[in-house]
């Protein structure tokens, strides 16, 4: 049984909001490092606290992938749509403001921001936009990731 669009759109509105409780994890110079080896980012930032203070930083800065990794072990979060067959990756947004460094705890939370049908060509296609928050422990915003998923 397919669902009515008025029903699709009430489910949709229904996801806005935040995400579970923020997940907080500490940022340790072992993940930093293999992080920075595993993109091929050989900066002496990543490695080496006096080379990251010469150039202005409070200490070894971590690569931004490492977000990713906070994110996959944080928020366990699944979106049951009850219409569509598949929902596939849109894109991702980034914004980066404060250095994430070596020793900070970065908490993360997460929110759908944004959940609306839009017409397609095959159908109604449901636009979800969800939005990480990463902050330190100083209360600075150091990035917001953003995904948006298509489910058709």
């Amino acid at each position: 049984m397919e669902m009515s669009v008025p029903a699709i759109e009430k489910f949709l509105a229904g996801l806005v909001g935040p995400v579970g409780k923020p997940d907080t994890m500490a940022v340790e110079l072992g993940a930093v490092r293999k992080m920075a080896k595993a993109v091929e980012d050989f900066d002496p930032i990543h490695y080496d606290a006096a080379a990251a203070i010469a150039r202005g930083s409070r200490g070894v800065v971590a690569p931004w992938p490492l977000l990713w990794l906070f994110y996959f072990n944080g928020t366990e979060h699944r979106i049951d749509f009850p219409f569509g067959k598949a929902t596939v990756h849109g894109e991702d947004e980034y914004e980066f403001h404060e250095p994430v460094i070596v020793g900070d705890e970065i908490a993360m939370q997460m929110a759908i921001t944004d959940a609306r049908l839009k017409q397609g060509r095959s159908g109604p296609l449901g636009i979800v936009v969800e939005e990480r928050r990463f902050t330190n422990q100083l209360g600075k915003l150091c990035a917001v990731l953003r995904t948006t998923l298509i489910r058709r």
